[in-house]
């Protein structure tokens, strides 16, 4: 809450030194607070102040997008996301990088891919059936897109990458000494959570 309270205070002030990536990690930190003034308020200031800097753009504007989603006003989300689709936007696809055993594995969203794809989805499944034991409960408000008749909140979270390749650890030792992944992407506040 602390960069939150700066920025309210200081914004007049220090408006022309921020760099766009600090504003981008404040709209970060707005929407893992469901912060949607905060996350408006700060890509407007990324327009005015960077209006010529298209790779900052698409970035906060997704992230604007997914805040007003996870706040529940879908529809101000779904025109953002109309207006990048018209714009010829396109978002960078999610993955995951994570070694071992010396060879480096990539793992997208709901991945199958891997040579032990379904041991890894099976274990996920286990975890998730563990961790709703202990009291566990999916945070709905990082499903940004409408879900399928089949999906629910749990396999939805369950299948992003970050799950997937942390999973793949387990299987392989039941206690790793080291795991590290590593995201094109921010990581889902409900992956970080559990």
């Amino acid at each position: 809450m602390g960069v939150v309270n700066f920025y309210y205070k200081q914004k007049e002030r220090i408006r022309f030194y921020f760099l766009v990536f600090i504003l981008v990690a404040l709209l970060s930190g707005a929407r893992n607070q469901k912060n949607s003034k905060l996350a408006q308020e700060v890509v407007d200031r990324i327009r005015m102040l960077f209006p010529d800097v298209k790779g900052s753009l698409l970035p906060a504007s997704i992230l604007l997008a997914n805040t007003y989603a996870s706040s529940g006003d879908i529809e101000k989300a779904t025109n953002i996301k109309i207006e990048l689709h018209k714009s010829g936007a396109k978002k960078k696809a999610g993955a995951t990088l994570t070694e071992f055993d010396g060879k480096i594995w990539k793992f997208r969203a709901h991945d199958r891919s891997h040579p032990n794809s379904d041991e890894i989805h099976e274990q996920v499944d286990r975890m998730s059936k563990k961790l709703i034991e202990y009291g566990y409960k999916y945070d709905a408000s990082w499903v940004v897109r409408p879900r399928e008749a089949d999906e629910t909140v749990e396999s939805l979270l369950c299948g992003h990458s970050e799950r997937l390749a942390m999973v793949l650890h387990f299987i392989r030792d039941r206690k790793p000494k080291r795991i590290q992944l590593t995201k094109n992407l921010r990581i889902c506040g409900d992956c970080r959570k559990s």
